[in-house]
């Protein structure tokens, strides 16, 4: 390890404990730079080492001297690796708009480990030899865009595995893990995270983590206006009805002529932009624009769609009527006449 508090019992010097002129102390050799330093210790316990491992590895010697005959003891030495696995957590999701990784609860995404410093061999501590990666997922609270790491990390992971080889190791997920009444509804975040194993001289050790925010479908109803039904002289205001617009979104009221909606041009009624980086949108937007737009008799469709980065999507299901706006003025012909002709 680079930084480690190393714990000795002193046990070994028990038998010279019974006198006061012994004097204890640890002496750290450092093997690659040769620094040499030597620090007091009580006659039994515990202290934390007075450096950091050294890359070439540190010799510990514990010692102790009889003041009253000028002579010293070595009573135990332990030769302590420096190895500190390193790792590093990449996810690539279908979004690039965003700092923090965000996906769709429906859409796929990739988590790529990177870990380096391991060591390979035959009687070297399981330590140096692997690290444990977990996931962990969390669904956001009411109310809730983001989460405490430390508390998703404190939970039961969904998985874990370790990984015994320097080098990359990708994971490809084709949607998220979270779960939800409506599946389509799921929110909250999914947390990657690369443990240094513990190995009795300190406890396990975080060191690497990531995160992706994933988010609930976005969904939408019209009302106001009733499909197959027919619509004279004036237009009724329609109501929409918005449910988790994605954090970058256009959504778009469109008029089509005729029944037909793919493929075909159409002519934006309403349109409703959403960029909030951390948070979807839920609201109620009324239009009464069909007054404007439709100026003459015959089948049109209105459609609910919204704009993503995974495309142009359908929010409900769109609604077909017809329209007669021509009002027919019947004129009767009258004679006047005396009679006289």
């Amino acid at each position: 390890m680079k930084s480690i508090s190393l714990f000795l019992t002193l046990a070994s010097i028990h038998a010279f404990a019974g006198t006061s002129t012994y004097v204890n102390f640890l002496r750290q050799n450092q093997q690659g730079t040769a620094v040499v330093w030597d620090m007091p210790v009580a006659a039994a316990g515990a202290a934390p080492s007075a450096l950091s491992i050294d890359t070439g590895g540190s010799l510990f010697q514990l010692w102790t001297v009889d003041q009253t005959l000028a002579k010293d003891y070595l009573l135990d030495q332990k030769l302590v690796g420096a190895y500190l696995p390193k790792a590093d957590i990449k996810i690539t999701t279908l979004d690039t708009d965003s700092v923090v990784p965000r996906t769709r609860v429906d859409k796929p995404f990739t988590v790529k480990i990177d870990v380096a410093g391991l060591l390979t061999g035959t009687g070297l501590p399981e330590a140096s030899t692997k690290v444990l990666l977990e996931r962990h997922i969390q669904n956001y609270a009411t109310g809730q865009t983001s989460l405490d790491p430390a508390v998703v990390a404190a939970n039961t992971p969904l998985s874990s595995a370790y990984l015994t080889q320097n080098g990359s190791t990708v994971l490809n997920y084709p949607a998220s893990s979270l779960k939800a009444t409506d599946p389509t509804k799921a929110t909250g975040e999914e947390h990657f995270i690369v443990h240094a194993l513990s190995d009795g001289t300190f406890t396990q050790t975080q060191i690497a983590s990531a995160k992706v925010q994933v988010y609930p479908i976005a969904s939408g109803s019209i009302s106001g206006i009733v499909s197959g039904t027919q619509y004279r002289y004036q237009m009724p205001t329609v109501q929409l009805n918005l449910y988790d617009l994605y954090p970058r979104s256009d959504t778009y009221l469109m008029l089509y002529e005729g029944t037909q909606y793919n493929g075909v041009t159409g002519t934006i009624l309403k349109a409703y932009p959403w960029n909030d980086p951390k948070a979807t949108q839920t609201t109620i937007i009324m239009s009464d624009e069909l007054n404007t737009k439709i100026t003459k008799d015959g089948t049109y469709t209105i459609a609910l769609m919204s704009q993503t980065v995974y495309g142009m999507e359908l929010l409900a299901t769109p609604v077909t009527f017809s329209a007669k706006r021509t009002i027919a003025v019947n004129a009767m012909q009258v004679n006047f006449s005396d009679g006289s002709n």
